[in-house]
C-alpha cells in the first residue's frame, strides 16, 4: 500500500532540498517525490509542518544497568527513528529489543567493562568479548572508561581489536590512570595511536577540573583538530545520569565518585545521601512508560529503598560549553568540528534533541540543514546506514515531521510505518542494527535485521 505525505516543507541537506514537496511511501522505501503528486488511499496532510529525515540518535542508554528500558519509549515520544544504545550490555538490548522497541531501528555498542575479566583484560580477551559481541548483536564495543574504567594498556588493545575488526569503537574517556575529564581525553588519544575512534560526549572533559571550563573547551577543540582519526558526538543536556549504587560506603560508578568531588562533597554512600537530601542531585524513578527525575527526601527515601542500587543525576555539564559544541566549525563557514549531535539520553530523562536544536535554528545560529547534518546525515554515514540520512528515492522511509513553532517533532516513520503520532506511540518491535555477524540472533530474538558495513562508513573512510 501506498502512502502519500502531502504538502510539508522538506528539507534534505545531502541534496540541498528545501522546498514544499510531496512523498510517497511503499514497501518500506520513498517511491516517489516531487510536487502535487495525485492522492493516494492513504494520504496525509502535512501542510505547515517540516519533514526531515529520520533523526538518529547516536548515543543513548535503553538497558537496567545504565538508564532504564522506558528509554525505548521516551526517546521515540520524540520523534527519533533510529537509537544507538552506548553501554549495553547487548544481552538486555536483544531479549527486549522485540517487546520494547516501538518499532525502531536499535543498535548497541557492547561495553567492555570490569565485570568479566578485571580491569587489566588481555588481548585474547579482549578478542574474545568482541567477537561474542558482535555474534549477539553490537555494532562493536564502547571503552565505558569514565563509568568502569580500564587498564590504559586494556582500553588500547579494545580500540585496536575492532580496528582490525573494521568494527565501530567508541569511549568514554578515563581508565584506572586518568578520569573522565580534559586529561582523559588527552590520553585516549594517546591510547588511539592514530587507529579510529569515537570520542563520546566532549562536553562533559569540559567542567573545569583543572583550568576553567572555556580553556578546558578551547583545549578539547584543539585536540580534534589536530587528530583526524577522530570522530566526536556532544550532548546538550545540564544533568548527566551515572549510578546511585554504593558498595562497602563507596559509590560504585566512579562517575558518581567524580561528580561528589566536583561538587566538593564527600565521595562517600554518606556524602552521596546528603547530596541527594539537600537537592543538589537528583534520583531517576523508572516508570511503566517513562522515567522521571525525584528530588529531595522523596529521591532519598525511593534510592534507600532500593538499596542504594538507583540512577541518579548532577547538574554537571556547564550549558555554554555544550551549545559550543554544537557550534563549533572547523573553519568559518565550514564542517561542524563535532560532526554528531546526541542526548545521552534514553532512560535518562533527557531526550529533548530535536527541541534544543531548533532553539537554535530559530535564533539563528543555525540552519535546519545543519541540524539535518547533525542528527541524520552524519550518523547514517559514520554507522553504514546507507539507506538512512536522507530524503530520496530509493532510501528508507525513516522520516521525522517537525512542527516547528512548537519545537517539536509531531511524527515519525520508520521503514514506511508510522512510530509516533503527536507524541503517541503508534509502532512496535523493532529492527536490529548490526554486522552481518548478528543476523541469526536478531531472528532468534524476533528482530527485524538491517545489516551495516561498517568497513565502509564514514567512521573508516572520514565523512
Amino acid at each position: 500500500m501506498k502512502t502519500l505525505l502531502q504538502g510539508a516543507r522538506v528539507i534534505d541537506a545531502l541534496n540541498g532540498i528545501d522546498d514544499s514537496l510531496d512523498i510517497v511511501i511503499e514497501g518500506g522505501t520513498i517511491s516517489e517525490l516531487g510536487k502535487n503528486l495525485p492522492p493516494e488511499k492513504n494520504t496525509v496532510n502535512y501542510a505547515g509542518k517540516t519533514i526531515i529525515p529520520g533523526v538518529i540518535d547516536m548515543h543513548v542508554h535503553l538497558t537496567e544497568e545504565l538508564g532504564g528500558r522506558a528509554g525505548y519509549r521516551m526517546a521515540a515520544k520524540t520523534g527519533v527513528t533510529t537509537l544507538i544504545d552506548y553501554a549495553g550490555p547487548i544481552d538486555d538490548i536483544m531479549e527486549n529489543a522485540a517487546r520494547l522497541g516501538c518499532g525502531l531501528n536499535i543498535g548497541c555498542l557492547h561495553a567492555i567493562n570490569p565485570g568479566e575479566y578485571g580491569n587489566n583484560p588481555s588481548a585474547s580477551q579482549v578478542q574474545s568479548v568482541l567477537e561474542r559481541s558482535l555474534q549477539a548483536g553490537a555494532v562493536g564495543l564502547k571503552v565505558l572508561g569514565g563509568h568502569f574504567p580500564l587498564s590504559p594498556e586494556a582500553s588500547a588493545l579494545a580500540i585496536k581489536a575492532c580496528n582490525e575488526r573494521k568494527v565501530f569503537v567508541a569511549a568514554h574517556c578515563g581508565t584506572t590512570r586518568e578520569r573522565s575529564d580534559i586529561r582523559g581525553m588527552k590520553e585516549s588519544v594517546e591510547l588511539a595511536d592514530g587507529n579510529r575512534l569515537l570520542l563520546a560526549h566532549i562536553n562533559a572533559y569540559c567542567r573545569g577540573k583543572y583550568f576553567p571550563a572555556t580553556e578546558e573547551l578551547r583545549q578539547a577543540f584543539e585536540i580534534l583538530r589536530e587528530n583526524t582519526n577522530l570522530i566526536a558526538d556532544s550532548h546538550m543536556a545540564i544533568i548527566n545520569g551515572t549510578q546511585g549504587v554504593c558498595h562497602d560506603g563507596v559509590p560504585h560508578d566512579a562517575i558518581t565518585v567524580n561528580c561528589l568531588k566536583l561538587f566538593a562533597r564527600e565521595p562517600t554512600e554518606a556524602g552521596l545521601s546528603a547530596a541527594i537530601l539537600d537537592g543538589l542531585v537528583k534520583v531517576i524513578y523508572p516508570g511503566e512508560e517513562e522515567n522521571i527525575l525525584l528530588e529531595g527526601k522523596a529521591a532519598h527515601d525511593y534510592w534507600r529503598a532500593q538499596g542504594t542500587n538507583a540512577d541518579v543525576s548532577f547538574p554537571a555539564n556547564n550549558p555554554v560549553v555544550a551549545v559550543s559544541c554544537v557550534l563549533e566549525r572547523r573553519k568559518p563557514g565550514g564542517d561542524f568540528l563535532i560532526p554528531l549531535t546526541a542526548t545521552d539520553g534514553g532512560g535518562f530523562p533527557r531526550n529533548n534533541l530535536i527541541g534544543k536544536l531548533l532553539s537554535l535554528y530559530h535564533v539563528g545560529y543555525i540552519s535546519l540543514h545543519d541540524i539535518v547534518r547533525k542528527v541524520s546525515l552524519n550518523p547514517a554515514r559514520v554507522f553504514g546506514l546507507s539507506g538512512k540520512g536522507k530524503i530520496a528515492v530509493g532510501a528508507d522511509a525513516d522520516l521525522t515531521v517537525l512542527d516547528e513553532s512548537l519545537l517539536k517533532a509531531v511524527a515519525s516513520y520508520v521503514n514506511g510505518s508510522q512510530v509516533m503520532k503527536d507524541g503517541a506511540i503508534t509502532g512496535s518491535g523493532a529492527t536490529l542494527v548490526a554486522t552481518e555477524a548478528a543476523r541469526e540472533s536478531a531472528k532468534a530474538h524476533g528482530l527485524n535485521f538491517t545489516a551495516v558495513d561498517s568497513a565502509s562508513s564514514a567512521f573508516y573512510a572520514g565523512l
